[in-house]
């Protein structure tokens, strides 16, 4: 992925948990608009496919079917 070459991004620390969802929020936004969107969504089919791979295979069947009703 592309992220080797880019310059690391730090969330900064609030000193409230207000301002630590602030900063997140804040550093997300900033991170999704650094990243194609090839690169989003391959990172995005890592997440969701090891997250599939625990499931039992009759359900990730019916997943599969669905998520593929919704692409067409």
């Amino acid at each position: 992925m592309e992220q080797k070459n880019k310059e690391r991004m730090f969330m900064k620390p609030g000193k409230t948990n207000q301002e630590d969802r602030e900063n997140f929020i804040k550093y997300w936004a900033a991170y999704m608009k650094s990243v194609s969107d090839e690169e989003w969504s391959a990172q995005q089919n890592i997440i969701i496919n090891s997250q599939l791979q625990g499931v039992d295979h009759e359900t990730y069947l019916i997943v599969k079917k669905i998520l593929r009703s919704h692409q067409q």
